[in-house]
């Protein structure tokens, strides 16, 4: 597989620069994505400086295999379990590192794969993994989830006006047939809200189905805990 490498990392110098980096110390790129920021961390350590980079999606993981530096530590791990990467590393989750960078979301490159389910551009399958070697997909969560789940993603994560409609239409539908497609998703999004408020179908309601497939809140809390920056 060819994975696209032309990314623009967006605030990269801003990001960098507030992690006030010491040539000599240890840091952790929590999203390593493309690996705009990890280049930028490596290029301001010193030959002593370690940087442990993770990331859920497996063509980061690849990309980042790449690069060949001997200060780089690569791991297909979630942010989430930085307390256990760290120990994986040899480095001591008591001391703590020197810096920590996440850069949450989806990047452009994920959005620009068809086949990861992630953009309703394309009519691809209803994956929406950030992992896509475990886990629930998309499609999967939407065929068991009741109307009240579906709601309040929608709802709560976007402000979704028809949220009850949309997650009526779902469970409607998957009762004749499995939602397979982001562009049967698309098209239920459609129906739903263009009667009372006609709009074409935006990406909006898509992303907050792709919320509640890879993201845990307790990423935020563990890695607060684990990070214990010196």
């Amino acid at each position: 597989m060819t994975l696209p490498v032309q990314h623009q990392t967006v605030l990269l110098r801003e990001a960098v620069d507030a992690l006030d980096i010491n040539p000599a110390g240890t840091y952790v790129d929590g999203t390593f994505g493309r690996g705009g920021h990890s280049r930028a961390i490596l290029e301001s350590l010193g030959p002593d400086g370690r940087l442990l980079a993770l990331d859920r999606d497996p063509d980061a993981v690849a990309l980042a295999g790449e690069l060949d530096d001997h200060r780089l530590l690569v791991m297909h791990q979630c942010f989430g379990d930085l307390s256990e990467a760290l120990c994986l590393a040899g480095i001591d989750v008591a001391e703590g590192v020197d810096g920590v960078l996440l850069d949450i979301g989806v990047s452009s490159p994920q959005l620009d794969q068809g086949q990861r389910g992630f953009s309703f551009r394309y009519d691809a399958p209803l994956d929406m993994r950030m992992d896509t070697t475990q886990g629930e997909t998309a499609a999967q969560w939407l065929q068991r989830a009741s109307v009240q789940e579906i709601t309040e993603v929608i709802r709560n994560y976007g402000e979704e006006r028809f949220a009850v409609q949309i997650a009526k239409k779902v469970v409607a539908a998957r009762g004749e047939r499995p939602l397979a497609t982001t562009g049967e998703l698309a098209a239920l999004v459609r129906a739903a809200s263009q009667p009372l408020y006609a709009r074409p179908c935006g990406p909006a309601s898509l992303a907050r189905t792709r919320r509640r497939v890879p993201f845990k809140l307790y990423g935020f809390i563990s890695i607060k805990n684990s990070s214990n920056s010196r």
